[in-house]
């Protein structure tokens, strides 16, 4: 329990970096959004890792976190309502990618439930069939385990996970610019065949970067482990009483 304690220290300390870093990776535009004023970032590729990196609880903390210290220090503009919820796609695509690991069924309730909004919308239902991406992280947390053993190496099989952590952040983020700004219809059509591209190159981005991140945090991880062992002794020493004759 001591160990668990001081745990939390690297834990809390790792959940403001990657707020941090979140925060820089956010201002790194990348290609624009359809139908609207706004733009990818590079923090798309970062993001969903941080969940599965430091555990839920603190990657969700870590979204939050670098959200408000941005909002509060004007590093991020509420020009609309929808800017308060821009967050809510990377958090939920960071829920997928860290349950994926755990083959957790219940995933596929996110983006199905994603695609009844949509359709039940005046402008979505006339474009339904853009909603059917999101049969995608479905199909892959639904057969997670077939996928697993047709992908033998790991790389092939976290790019699945991490591409359908990517579309599970396309479906919340369709669904509210959809419910916020009303984009036409002609926008979705439009956007159809560079979503594909779009989403095969972001799902690359988190693969890569989950990759290039996990070992350098396990050592420190393993260093933090070592280094709490080694106060818990120590107070653990001091705390015995010496027993005289």
């Amino acid at each position: 329990m001591k160990i668990n304690k001081k745990l939390l220290i690297p834990k809390i300390f790792f959940m403001i970096l990657f707020a941090c870093l979140f925060i820089v990776l956010s201002k790194v535009k990348l290609t624009p959004i359809f139908g609207t004023d706004t733009s990818f970032s590079a923090s798309v590729f970062f993001g969903p890792i941080i969940a599965r990196l430091i555990g839920i609880p603190f990657g969700v903390g870590a979204i939050f976190l670098a959200h408000i210290v941005g909002w509060a220090l004007k590093l991020y503009t509420i020009k609309s309502t929808v800017n308060l919820f821009v967050f809510f796609p990377i958090l939920f695509g960071g829920i997928y990618f860290a349950r994926m690991f755990k083959g957790d069924k219940r995933l596929i309730a996110l983006p199905l439930v994603c695609m009844i909004v949509f359709i039940l919308h005046p402008i979505g239902r006339t474009v339904w069939y853009y909603s059917l991406f999101w049969l995608i992280p479905i199909s892959i947390a639904k057969f997670k385990n077939k996928i697993d053993k047709i992908l033998r190496k790991e790389i092939f099989r976290i790019y699945s996970y991490s591409l359908g952590t990517a579309f599970v952040d396309h479906s919340v983020g369709s669904v509210i610019y959809l419910y916020f700004m009303n984009i036409p219809a002609k926008f979705w059509i439009m956007a159809m065949p560079f979503t594909i591209i779009e989403r095969l190159i972001i799902a690359g981005g988190i693969t890569f970067t989950y990759l290039a991140m996990r070992k350098p945090l396990e050592i420190m991880q393993k260093a933090f482990i070592a280094k709490a062992i080694a106060i818990s002794k120590k107070q653990s020493q001091k705390e015995e009483v010496p027993i005289h004759a």
